[in-house]
């Protein structure tokens, strides 16, 4: 099967509470020992390893030597890595095998974002609409169907996203609810830079074990929602005129950075403007400023970060500081005003998408809120 496939399940077990994370390691020499991880983790079928005919074992003709001295090639040793850390919401996954590999993949209820270091993977290799990676860029593996993917060897790093958490988050703020998500496979690289840019900042701290509670919580949600912007379809509003232009570099800088601490002059630098336009361009645009869209965007992202938590392992300071706050009674009494009830009150609450170690609750728990 492809490094892809070696991605696509869940851990061996799955941790007790949403936001504890725990690592599962494997790996080893045995192709039949790496065809049962990867057909138990993927829910695979038909996985097959091939030598590279450029790399295994065989004989050749050797250029200097003449017809009547074949060359024997090297044989490479067959390998496998598999690494995954996560939680339940959100796993982060690295396979890497030493053989070619291919296989049918049907991996139960996960959104799965992948990337391969040397490219050359393929996603459903006999269809018109297959899709060849390259190298370091991020498509969505097709969701609920099985699907064929090959690959040369190498390594695949991928994102699993449990499904009702994804589909929890992708209606948050609207109301409705949660259904099964259609991705397209591949996106313009346009709109895949403020997802890598996400990728870079969260993927050191969301593979840290010691990385657990709110922050982690949140960590998890800020994925998500990176992935959410970048696969959905584009919005067919036409060119926008310079001042719409600036707002959504302002705005595109702000949600990729709200955790940071962030000046006016910052986000003015990232919109490529001066600090008057910004300001100028914010109060015509959105009837704002820029620090009152931050200080907002910040409030939601903590709101949704507790809603989303388990009020077991969460603390309101954890998710606050991860969300860009400094000050915790700046933030509780900004986010009352915004609210209406104070932080905590929200994350002890009954509103949240995600049951306490279990599963997103439908509708009619949203609703109980």
């Amino acid at each position: 099967m492809t490094a892809a496939q070696a991605d696509v399940g869940p851990p061996t077990h799955a941790p007790t509470h949403a936001a504890t994370p725990r690592t599962v390691h494997r790996g080893g020499s045995d192709p039949d020992d790496a065809r049962a991880l990867y057909e138990e983790v993927y829910d695979a079928r038909d996985v097959t390893f091939t030598t590279d005919p450029h790399a295994g074992t065989g004989t050749g003709t050797d250029p200097h030597a003449g017809t009547d001295h074949p060359a024997r090639t090297p044989t490479a040793p067959f390998t496998f890595r598999y690494r995954c850390t996560g939680d339940d919401h959100v796993t982060l996954r690295t396979s890497s095998v030493s053989a070619h590999r291919s296989g049918v993949l049907a991996p139960d209820r996960q959104y799965v974002l992948a990337w391969s270091v040397e490219g050359g993977v393929v996603i459903d290799p006999d269809r018109e609409d297959g899709v060849t990676l390259r190298a370091g860029v991020p498509v969505m593996c097709p969701a609920g169907r099985p699907f064929a993917a090959t690959a040369p060897p190498g390594t695949v790093h991928l994102v699993h996203f449990d499904a009702d958490f994804l589909e929890a988050v992708a209606v948050v703020e609207d109301g409705n609810a949660p259904v099964p998500l259609a991705f397209p496979v591949s996106v313009p690289s346009s709109h895949l830079a403020p997802l890598q840019a996400v990728l870079r900042e969260v993927a050191a701290r969301l593979l840290d074990e010691t990385v657990v509670d709110g922050e982690r919580a949140a960590l998890d949600l800020r994925l998500a929602e990176a992935v959410l912007q970048a696969f959905r379809p584009e919005r067919d509003g036409g060119p926008p005129d310079v001042p719409v232009g600036t707002i959504v570099r302002a705005k595109s800088f702000m949600y990729a950075h709200f955790a940071r601490p962030l000046a006016t002059a910052d986000i003015a630098a990232a919109a490529e403007v001066s600090v008057r336009t910004l300001q100028e361009t914010f109060q015509r645009r959105e009837g704002t400023t820029p620090t009152a869209f931050l200080r907002d965007l910040r409030l939601e992202k903590a709101r949704l970060a507790l809603q989303l938590a388990d009020v077991r392992e969460t603390s309101v300071a954890a998710v606050a500081h991860s969300c860009g706050f400094r000050h915790m009674g700046r933030f509780s009494g900004a986010y009352a005003a915004q609210y209406g009830e104070f932080p905590g009150a929200t994350l002890r609450g009954q509103r949240r998408l995600v049951g306490v170690g279990g599963p997103v609750r439908r509708a009619s728990a949203r609703r109980a809120g």
